[in-house]
């Protein structure tokens, strides 16, 4: 279902003067599944943004009620993730306009209109900021030290991929550690050595085709991470943190030497935020 509902979103710009952008409820969607997968969606058009400078989007919602009176506020979707848009970045095709999803509940089969419903829209658009991604070619030969690019440096943001030898010591020094621990606990002689034997298994174990990187963001701007091939394939990277080491690793298999990093970063630019409310909205 498509309406004519068009309204006005504010753009909450730190220290300069809010804008305003319109939007038009695309579609309402009320899809209804015994156990899973049940929710109301709201998809908002925004046609004076691309949909290609949007990377990805997700919707905050404050207050949301039916015309029975119902609260529609899902608190599973209190901090919802961002949510990709495919076609970002992409020239293929004609223009299109940006669309964001609003996630609500179910409401009661009576109801005939969403009475009220108000939050915000943040849309990830690295275009807007130089220092959005970083690239980083032939990284797997970079292990020792900390990578080197602009956009990293302007984000706080440090990766050193750890090279075999470091890995090594990292591993020794956990497995002393753990048997110090062992031995205050009271293991002594062949039980301490067998306790200590078993959990080294399960220490660092840094499988064929992994990495092991050591990251700090402080300020929390990392979004994503992926390897880029040299043929320009990507393949989303898999972070898995261990007691402040990180294993990356990614279902295209092990990074060759001449594939590159893409890092991309959160920034006070290329995160727009927008306040939404819409009113009397149709429900199908």
């Amino acid at each position: 279902m498509k309406t004519a509902l068009t309204l006005a979103l504010l753009l909450a710009v730190p220290a300069a003067a809010q804008q305003t952008t319109e939007v038009s409820l695309r579609q309402v969607s009320d899809r209804r599944a015994k156990e899973f997968f049940s929710e109301l969606t709201l998809t908002l058009e925004l046609p004076k943004i691309q949909s290609k400078e949007v990377v990805a989007s997700r919707a905050f919602v404050k207050s949301a009620t039916d015309d029975t009176g119902s609260d529609l506020v899902d608190p599973e979707e209190s901090n919802p993730e961002f949510e990709g848009n495919p076609r970002a970045m992409s020239a293929d095709g004609p223009p299109a306009p940006a669309l964001v999803s609003v996630k609500l509940l179910n409401p009661p089969r009576k109801a005939k209109t969403i009475a009220a419903v108000s939050g915000e829209i943040e849309l990830f658009m690295p275009g807007r900021d130089p220092n959005s991604i970083a690239e980083i070619a032939k990284f797997t030969t970079m292990g020792g030290k900390a990578l080197a690019h602009k956009a990293l440096k302007a984000n706080g943001v440090e990766i050193t991929m750890l090279t075999t030898e470091q890995i090594e010591a990292e591993r020794n020094a956990r497995i002393e550690k753990k048997k110090k621990e062992y031995a205050e606990a009271g293991y002594e002689g062949e039980n301490l050595e067998d306790a200590v034997r078993s959990a080294a298994e399960y220490i660092l174990p840094v499988e064929e085709g992994e990495l092991l990187a050591r990251i700090r963001d402080p300020q929390q701007r990392l979004r994503e991470i992926t390897w880029v091939d040299a043929a320009g394939e990507v393949s989303t990277v898999i972070a898995r943190d261990d007691e402040g080491l990180v294993t990356l690793s990614s279902w295209g298999g092990a990074p060759q030497s001449d594939w590159t990093m893409r890092v991309s970063m959160k920034t006070e630019k290329n995160v727009v935020r927008y306040a939404f409310a819409l009113k009397d909205v149709p429900l199908p």
